[in-house]
């Protein structure tokens, strides 16, 4: 009886603490998860995108012990698939790759990288000489209305729409055909399209500033400095501001974390695509494959899927995303947020890649909403699935060779269908989220991996326009 009141009196007293605990979580995961990062600047207008200081999410969350652990288990799992990596390559073909026969095939040619992106970079510039010019020759025409400042400003226009297609065609043609391999070509892809949001960000923040400039009344110029175009060119946001928080020193030690886990990421996700995707299916084309083999191994692979899903996400948008905001002084780091608690894909969506949803959200869904099409949050919701199905595509055939749309209809046609649809309790959501995500990147990952071998082992004879769209597997598997 004495001891049973003891044990009671423990847990009662433990209670307390853990309670306590656990609201000091909640409260830390709210704080920066639940944050709102949009405000009002005008009535009837959505709201806009508010920059503050705040650091990104699983920073703050790695100051809880108990988060921290899990960081533990991640890097003593890269430890295991390290040495396993190390053992593999040792005992069954006579050496140690340490994992970066992937790394090693795909930037071959790194000197072509850089001077290709040197290249891209120069060519965003123009943008900026551009815009200077067409404001400034603005300014100076007179009367406001005349019929030759309305010439001015169409020739103008006309010839920003033209710099989009031309900007893509030169160096989705260069990425492609200058003996580059698919990681490096989707990394300049991917460079390309990220130049491309940011020129037209510049333009778009700034234009109704030239608009609405009066010579007589208003002193300052419509256009920023030079110093804040290129500042933004490289600053890890997609949305222009004239200026944004920053930090009062640089940590270079911070730096040098984010870089070293950047580059384990790197090797991590090196490792698993070639042991778990292109390991099975190297041999595709040169002997028949089941389908019940080919569902194994996709099904197989749910976590192998899962766990590139957790690799791509911590390796770009917080070790990456966060090391270039450290060495330019960028306060504002809330480049996603807690995506994983998300127990619906309209959620997800909105919290998994704050970045490119800013982006997505101001120029793109509040444009349509406030102009092309007034008040219609279906249109403007239809046009941001289809922009972003588009370009997930587009870099992914353009990086691989062939158009194999997995991602377009995962975008704009599961993406839309579940967005618009909430499953109860949140739990079950949340479970079915985590689920489809991880099946879903393994499924991407084999039929990509399956294609690229029906490539490789049944070569085209004659390549044409249509072989581009035509899966090869489907007529190699013999």
């Amino acid at each position: 009886m004495h001891h049973s009141n003891r044990v009671k009196m423990t847990k009662d007293s433990i209670k307390p603490i853990m309670r306590e605990n656990e609201q000091g979580i909640n409260k830390l995961l709210v704080s920066k998860a639940e944050i709102f990062d949009k405000v009002k600047t005008k009535p009837g207008e959505l709201p806009c995108k508010q920059f503050e200081a705040r650091n990104s999410l699983l920073t703050d969350l790695y100051e809880v012990k108990h988060v921290r652990t899990v960081y533990h288990i991640a890097l003593a799992t890269l430890l295991g698939f390290f040495l396993n990596s190390v053992a593999y390559d040792y005992l069954q073909k006579g050496e140690i790759s340490f994992g970066f026969n992937l790394i090693h095939k795909g930037f071959v040619n790194f000197h072509l990288l850089i001077i290709l992106w040197l290249g891209m970079f120069l060519s965003h510039l123009p943008v900026y000489l551009g815009f200077k010019c067409w404001a400034t020759i603005r300014i100076k025409l007179a009367p406001p209305q005349s019929s030759i400042l309305n010439l001015w400003d169409r020739l103008c226009l006309g010839l920003f729409i033209l710099y989009y297609p031309g900007f893509l065609y030169c160096f989705t043609f260069a990425a492609t055909h200058y003996g580059q391999q698919i990681a490096a070509s989707m990394g300049l892809l991917l460079e390309m399209i990220r130049m491309l949001m940011k020129s037209h960000a510049f333009v778009r923040s700034n234009a109704p500033r030239v608009l609405k400039y009066k010579p007589h009344s208003d002193k300052e110029l419509p256009y920023p400095n030079f110093n804040k175009f290129l500042y933004f060119s490289f600053a890890p946001t997609l949305v222009y501001q004239d200026s944004y928080p920053r930090t009062k020193t640089i940590r270079w030690n911070y730096v040098a974390v984010w870089f070293l886990e950047f580059i384990a990421g790197v090797f991590f996700l090196s490792f698993v695509v070639d042991r778990y995707f292109i390991f099975p299916f190297e041999h595709y084309g040169l002997r028949p494959y089941t389908w019940q083999e080919i569902l194994i191994i996709t099904l197989g692979n749910f976590a192998t899927g899962l766990l590139i899903l957790l690799g791509l996400f911590y390796l770009l948008l917080h070790a990456w995303l966060n090391a270039f905001a450290e060495m330019l002084r960028f306060a504002d780091r809330l480049y996603y947020k807690d995506w994983w608690t998300s127990s619906t894909y309209n959620r997800y969506y909105r919290t998994w890649n704050v970045v490119v949803h800013d982006w997505l959200y101001t120029y793109v869904y509040k444009d349509f909403y406030e102009i092309v099409t007034p008040k219609n949050k279906v249109v403007s919701k239809l046009m941001v699935f289809l922009l972003s199905a588009i370009f997930h595509d587009y870099v992914l055939g353009f990086g691989f060779g062939f158009c194999l749309p997995i991602l377009f209809f995962n975008f704009f046609g599961f993406g839309v269908l579940f967005n618009f649809y909430k499953i109860k309790p949140d739990m079950l959501g949340n479970i079915l989220l985590w689920y489809f995500n991880a099946v879903g990147m393994s499924m991407n990952s084999v039929f990509y991996s399956i294609e690229y071998h029906s490539r490789v082992n049944c070569p085209i004879e004659n390549v044409t326009i249509a072989s581009y769209f035509i899966p090869r597997f489907l007529s190699c598997n013999k």
